[in-house]
């Protein structure tokens, strides 16, 4: 047999081409530590000192946990019951 001349030829080109841009993309979103290309990441909040909805947020969330909570009491009573 002799070798086949020219560019290799797949048969599954745009799955190839989709795995390599897979690839490419995962490099980019999983760089180690934070770090991207020696520059340490920083969070906009951090820069900008407090949010200024962090008091809504906070409300919401706890709000949010409250609901939670009575739901798992409600369940807790539904199944005792």
């Amino acid at each position: 047999m002799t070798p086949v001349q020219g560019p290799v030829r797949h048969p599954y080109q745009q799955s190839v081409d989709e795995l390599a841009r897979t690839r490419v993309i995962l490099e980019a979103l999983c760089r180690p530590s934070g770090k991207i290309e020696g520059t340490p990441v920083r969070r906009a909040d951090e820069e900008l000192g407090d949010h200024p909805l962090a008091p809504a947020m906070g409300i919401l969330n706890g709000l949010r946990l409250a609901v939670v909570m009575w739901g798992f009491v409600l369940l807790g009573l539904v199944l005792i019951w």
